[in-house]
């Protein structure tokens, strides 16, 4: 693994741990409650956090595909989408892309991690900007899924 992208793969895998601690005891209902109407559920956070990562895993080269595409249409808010995928669905799916992004990560040359894209991340257009700041969305996103699980009345995310 080259040296640059070793602390965000660890990032990476922090943030799936908590991802999955925050979905312990959590029902298929619970998952769609809201704090109130203008926040989201620990579900669309999920869903939006899992379409990220199918995201930067394109853009970092891997031909893949987010099954749950219909769902995260962002032309949509979460007061338009009727219907949503089962919770354990899209939680196995995510324990699949979590092997595909550590082995892409593993796997990522120092040129590939230097390509420009076509848009802007703090710091730059590389793909391992993009890398680095995607870890720290994808972090915010599961502080979030924790602090719904407490408004729901759940125990707090242990590690």
């Amino acid at each position: 693994m080259n040296a640059a992208v070793k602390p965000l793969a660890s990032i990476y895998r922090v943030n799936s741990t908590l991802l999955f601690n925050s979905f312990k005891d959590v029902t298929e209902e619970l998952s769609l409650k809201r704090p109130n109407k203008k926040t989201n559920s620990m579900m669309f956070v999920l869903l939006h956090t899992i379409d990220a990562r199918y995201f930067m895993l394109k853009y970092a080269g891997v031909k893949i595909k987010n099954p749950f595409g219909k769902y995260v249409d962002w032309a949509n808010t979460i007061d338009d989408i009727k219907e949503y995928p089962k919770l354990k669905r899209v939680l196995s799916e995510w324990k699949k892309l979590d092997k595909v992004l550590m082995g892409k990560l593993n796997r990522l040359s120092l040129k590939q991690l230097e390509k420009q894209l076509d848009m802007e991340f703090a710091g730059g257009k590389t793909v391992l900007n993009m890398i680095a700041f995607l870890a720290e969305h994808e972090a915010y996103h599961v502080g979030q899924l924790a602090f719904i699980r407490k408004f729901i009345g759940l125990k707090a995310v242990t590690f």
